[in-house]
């Protein structure tokens, strides 16, 4: 057993065997006891992950760090922005290699925030879109039309100019990671990349741009450069920047930033100082957004597909149903956080999950605060339609999103809920704003 954890280990490039503290676990399940403070059970082991980061802000000059597997136990006295490396052994066979990291997740710099107050982007970052073409490659983005967008020339193009790179190491890796539901969090941390000549490098911004605290692209990084330089990527992207810049120019016009900006800030309390709205034309149906809150500066990051390229309808309703994309991702920083405060009230209101979401969309939406959130977000969307299109534009989008929810997503009681929504905002005192609809909405929720 020691042999192969020894071939295994050897691969960790960052370490040699004397070096990284080594303790064993038979449990994947850890107890971690931060400045005192013990949470049981709140680490799961991630062989896959090289490293696996657990993620800790020290306030002063140091604190104190200690993980309990089920047999075995390390502490280290951690100083602001280190990193401290150890393997846990579990089973005797996997290598589990674990970083405390004291990074801040996030650290916008005097200059970045002059330069972004006020302001929003459309970008095609470019390690981004090398990891979706990545994906495009493997058997899961191959086979999941919902996840990479198949009816593109563009796509068409990749598959040509990329297909015979199918079986290259990091492809099978970044399949495997799909396998288990690693899709969103994968691109969102491509986000936090550039290239400097060859080399991949790390916005120093960001640690990471996905949900939590672990950095999921870091640890694959060379292996990515690796594809990149085998298959002239760079030369790839390069060769693309006319098609990316109208892309983004037929973004500025299907989705008016400023114009959803203002009215979701007089709809809500919360004000956000910056949209960074990342998209790549091989993302289809898979959208996701952070925020990122540093005392008055605030940034909300979108993570979404291009914008419309055909001509099937009006430029109006490709206006309406490009801003859906957009603004169902904005507004989630905006709905989530009023949610918060009605958390208990969501879950009353929420209690038989049944009545409101089949099982396929629950396979997402595991709780009542998650599946409440979904139904708010798309509901003040229609809202917003409504004010801001003709009646009958108004109409064909939100039929179209009444059906996309309530019948192919499975949020099943979505139409009535909507309908309540836009009588409640048409008959609401001049002074409210849409977070002042939640109590009378959840208890609407009740009776159902």
């Amino acid at each position: 057993m020691r042999i192969t954890f020894l071939i295994s280990f050897l691969i960790l490039s960052h370490f040699s065997f004397g070096q990284t503290p080594i303790i064993k676990a038979t449990s994947s399940k850890v107890d971690i006891k931060n400045d005192g403070h013990l949470s049981k059970g709140s680490w799961t082991l991630m062989p896959d992950l090289k490293p696996d980061i657990y993620q800790t802000n020290v306030n002063g000059k140091s604190k104190k760090v200690i993980f309990y597997t089920d047999i075995d136990s390390i502490s280290f006295i951690v100083k602001p922005k280190k990193t401290y490396d150890f393997i846990i052994l579990l089973n005797e066979k996997d290598t589990c290699w674990t970083q405390i990291n004291t990074i801040p997740k996030f650290e916008f710099s005097k200059q970045y925030i002059k330069k972004n107050k006020g302001e929003f982007s459309f970008e095609v970052p470019e390690v981004q879109e090398l990891v979706h073409i990545i994906v495009a490659l493997t058997p899961t983005g191959i086979k999941d039309k919902n996840m990479v967008n198949h009816d593109t020339k563009y796509y068409e193009k990749i598959l040509k100019e990329f297909g015979q790179y199918k079986d290259e190491p990091i492809v099978n890796k970044i399949d495997s990671l799909l396998k288990k539901q690693y899709y969103a969090v994968l691109k969102m941390d491509a986000c936090g990349f550039y290239f400097n000549g060859d080399s991949i490098k790390k916005d120093s911004t960001y640690n990471n741009l996905s949900w939590g605290n672990t950095n999921f692209i870091e640890s694959y990084t060379s292996q990515i450069e690796q594809f990149a330089k085998k298959t002239s990527f760079r030369k790839f992207y390069k060769k693309q920047s006319t098609y990316y810049n109208r892309l983004i120019s037929l973004m500025n016009n299907q989705t008016p930033i400023h114009k959803q900006w203002d009215w979701l800030e007089n709809q809500f309390s919360l004000r956000y100082d910056n949209y960074r709205i990342t998209f790549s034309p091989l993302v289809n149906g898979w959208h996701s957004t952070n925020r990122f809150i540093q005392e008055d500066f605030k940034q909300t990051v979108m993570f979404i597909c291009g914008p419309i390229e055909n001509n099937e309808y009006s430029t109006k309703i490709n206006e309406g149903l490009m801003t859906r994309i957009v603004f169902t991702e904005i507004d989630h920083n905006y709905v989530n956080p009023i949610s918060d405060k009605y958390n208990k009230e969501i879950n009353i209101a929420f209690d038989d999950l049944s009545k409101w979401a089949t099982k396929k969309a629950l396979n997402n939406y595991r709780n009542a605060y998650d599946v409440f959130n979904e139904y708010m977000t798309w509901s003040v969307f229609s809202i917003y339609a409504f004010e801001n299109f003709n009646p009958e534009d108004f109409k064909m989008i939100n039929d179209k999103v009444e059906l996309q929810i309530s019948d192919w997503r499975g949020f099943k009681n979505f139409k009535a809920f909507n309908q309540k929504m836009i009588e409640l905002y048409n008959n609401k005192m001049e002074n409210e704003k849409i977070e002042d609809l939640y109590p009378v909405i959840l208890e609407w929720c009740k009776k159902q």
